[in-house]
């Protein structure tokens, strides 16, 4: 019920280290009964009773501060310190009773499980929603981590999530409002021909690790993918490229799955290692190294829907992170997206902006370059797979 890893860093520094690696919001996670049922347990304690020693002296010599206060306050504390340093929260409600998650069958999966009570998940909503007021860096609250489950169906989420939409737009009206799917926050599908009947202005987003498209839009955000930050074989390689790629080509906001190198307890087993976790066990350094560059693009404003000015394109690597530019000497070359070359699709071709020039490539393997022969086959470009974010030349090589 604390934030990990205040056991190895200083709480302020864990957030600098993730304002200097270029995020700018996290999704700060909380269990219902926190609000509901523990709100009066201190942390010190509370680890003392899961006989969490190393923890808690850790805690106790990196944040003092948090030993003798309330886990709710331990939030509070944590929350604040984000606002401190200019960073947003997504708080979001991740499970009821506060252990690990998740699966089918853990009780906390749907509406009605164990540990899944409607009415007091509507108050910790309420709780949560009502404390965060007055703190602007608090922008959404999230009603309820990957539903799941054999007791999970499209009716029950319809009535049940529209409840917590009103339960927090009600209490907090300032904040967005982030609603999951179904199947461990797979499926929205139904949406594309039923849309959630609430009535609470533009503060509804949906969260998913699925995308969609329909005939009732609203914001969309991918609150939650990740990869063994510990082994970065070939298939994590082609998995994160593809991912990158897509959400670069639709400038999707995303969180990460995740930011902590370690918890204190998981599954009863002390001080275990999250490795999909972007730091190491002990907070020390990143578990992938290579991670600012391969995510340097997907942290900047690609599209800017209101803007008048002319669509032009940057060429993305995503195996890379880097984007292509146009040297010095007229040859293509790799390097930071912030000094990416702009690129049109005419037709076929793809033309360097306000160059006249075309980029072609002579042979399977062979650098692709510039030219001004927009007639040859060798700058004849055309899409290599149904997500259309690939390219190969019409004829010359396969």
């Amino acid at each position: 019920m604390v934030a990990e890893g205040l056991d190895a860093i200083p709480l302020k520094d864990v957030i600098a280290q993730l304002k200097g690696l270029g995020f700018d919001c996290v999704r700060y996670t909380w269990a219902t009964y926190m609000f509901t049922r523990y709100s009066n347990y201190k942390v010190g304690e509370n680890l003392d009773k899961l006989n969490l020693t190393s923890s808690r002296l850790g805690i106790g010599n990196f944040n003092p501060s948090l030993e003798s206060i309330t886990v709710v306050e331990a939030f509070d504390f944590v929350v604040d310190e984000f606002g401190k340093q200019g960073m947003m929260v997504l708080a979001d409600n991740h499970v009821s009773d506060p252990k690990w998650c998740c699966d089918n069958n853990d009780g906390n999966g749907c509406f009605g499980d164990q540990y899944f009570n409607l009415e007091e998940w509507l108050q910790g909503l309420s709780n949560v929603a009502n404390r965060v007021k007055g703190k602007p860096q608090i922008v959404a609250v999230g009603l309820r981590n990957e539903l799941r489950g054999p007791g999970q169906n499209n009716d029950n989420w319809y009535k049940y999530m529209s409840q917590g939409v009103t339960t927090v737009h009600k209490a907090n009206p300032n904040v967005l409002v982030f609603v999951s799917g179904l199947n461990y926050d797979t499926d929205l599908s139904f949406l594309k021909t039923k849309p959630l009947n609430v009535n609470i202005g533009d503060k509804l987003v949906y969260e998913a690790g699925f995308l969609m498209s329909g005939s009732n839009p609203n914001p969309l955000v991918m609150t939650e993918f990740g990869m063994d930050m510990e082994n970065i074989d070939d298939q994590n390689q082609r998995y994160l490229s593809c991912i990158l790629a897509y959400l670069g080509g639709v400038d999707l906001d995303w969180a990460l799955w995740a930011a902590q190198g370690s918890y204190y307890i998981r599954e009863k087993e002390n001080i275990v290692r999250e490795h999909y976790g972007l730091w190491s066990i002990d907070f020390s350094s990143l578990r992938y190294q290579e991670f600012p560059q391969r995510f340097q693009l997907l942290q900047k404003k690609l599209l800017e829907p209101s803007s008048n000015s002319s669509k032009s394109y940057i060429i993305y690597h995503p195996l890379s992170g880097q984007c292509v530019k146009v040297n010095s000497n007229n040859e293509l070359e790799l390097g930071h997206c912030e000094w990416a070359s702009k690129w049109n699709q005419e037709g076929q071709h793809i033309k360097l902006v306000g160059n006249g020039t075309y980029i072609e490539a002579n042979s399977d393997g062979s650098k692709v370059k510039l030219s001004k022969d927009c007639k040859s086959k060798q700058s004849f470009w055309k899409t290599l797979s149904t997500s259309q974010w690939y390219y190969r030349l019409v004829s010359g090589f396969n």
